[in-house]
């Protein structure tokens, strides 16, 4: 657990993504929960001695982000898209991708439950708690019902996987609404960014984030236009000279997976 300011604490090591909480003079804002059980019961923990747990907002519903909602309080927020696919989100693949993440956190834990938001929106909304404000912001991207919270009393933002360190994971994006998503964020008063994987960063990755959304984007629109299928693609365009393979040498390239469930996404997307 991290302090980033003199009421926000982040969490940078969690076997899925950051997770991040509040506190207010009134009780504890979450941002995301941690994947792995003993880690979202740590954080439930280490928060609680800080304060209650009042909400908890989730920021996109990929299972790294949402998994440990049932071992938190609170009302939980999120989009109302969010809260549809949360609603179709599927035990087995939670276990698939802690099998190869966190191994040893398997299996799950009898009580795991996926829990769906108590609260949910459209468009944007705003939660006061105590002296503090959380602007939840719309920010299509990374999943279509991806939000940002943005505090302005701490001059932080929580973007969860819209900017993330190396190469986007684009297997649910929007790629247009995307970089048009980060230019909204670039409006923001910000001091701190708190991405969705990957070390705290200032406003200037945003712009490092939006290039590399549009790289990827572009080499796909190039790919399409040259007429490669979807094979083709998924074998000539690795994008290594921007994102290098992840982990030891010789070891599986966990990104080359999703890589290629990228392509195939942006391919579907791109083409029409």
């Amino acid at each position: 657990m991290e302090k980033i300011t003199n009421n926000v604490y982040a969490g940078f090591n969690f076997k899925g993504c950051n997770c991040s909480f509040v506190v207010t003079t009134d009780g504890i804002v979450m941002i995301d929960t941690p994947m792995v059980p003993a880690e979202a019961k740590k954080w439930r923990e280490d928060a609680s001695k800080l304060g209650e747990i009042k909400y908890i907002i989730n920021n996109e519903p990929h299972n790294d982000h949402v998994a440990g909602n049932c071992w938190m309080g609170g009302t939980l927020i999120a989009h109302e898209g969010t809260r549809e696919a949360i609603k179709r989100n599927k035990k087995e693949a939670l276990e698939g991708q802690m099998k190869f993440m966190a191994p040893d956190a398997l299996p799950l834990d009898k009580d795991f439950r996926y829990r769906l938001p108590d609260i949910t929106f459209t468009q944007d909304m705003t939660l006061y708690l105590g002296k503090h404000t959380f602007r939840i912001m719309s920010v299509p991207g990374h999943t279509p019902s991806e939000t940002a919270v943005y505090v302005p009393e701490e001059r932080v933002v929580f973007t969860s996987d819209n900017i993330v360190m190396g190469m986007p994971i684009m297997v649910n994006s929007v790629p247009e609404e995307w970089l048009k998503s980060i230019k909204k964020l670039q409006t923001l008063e910000v001091d701190k960014v708190v991405p969705g994987h990957g070390p705290l960063c200032d406003k200037n990755h945003l712009q490092v984030m939006y290039d590399n959304v549009k790289y990827v984007t572009d080499a796909i629109k190039d790919a399409i236009a040259k007429g490669w299928s979807l094979k083709e693609i998924q074998e000539k365009v690795t994008l290594a000279e921007r994102f290098p393979p992840m982990g030891p040498p010789g070891a599986p390239d966990f990104m080359a997976t999703i890589r290629h469930e990228s392509f195939a996404h942006l391919y579907e997307v791109l083409k029409k």
